[in-house]
């Protein structure tokens, strides 16, 4: 996971507006928020494993 996509699941989470796990919420509001790169990132079904083990753990593998 690239930092900014952390970052921006993050601050998301931080706005209180849906659960986490509702992954299409999510992408609208980092759609609305200018957050593309997670919305790339939530669009890319391989990554789907990933980021629900980040939002149940706060772990995730970086990359550069």
């Amino acid at each position: 996971m690239k930092q900014i996509v952390r970052e921006q699941i993050l601050k998301v989470r931080n706005t209180r507006e849906t659960n986490m796990f509702d992954r299409n919420m999510v992408m609208q509001i980092a759609n609305r928020e200018g957050w593309y790169e997670l919305v790339a990132y939530l669009a890319d079904s391989g990554s789907h494993k990933e980021y629900v083990h980040f939002i149940l753990t706060g772990e995730a593998e970086m990359e550069d």
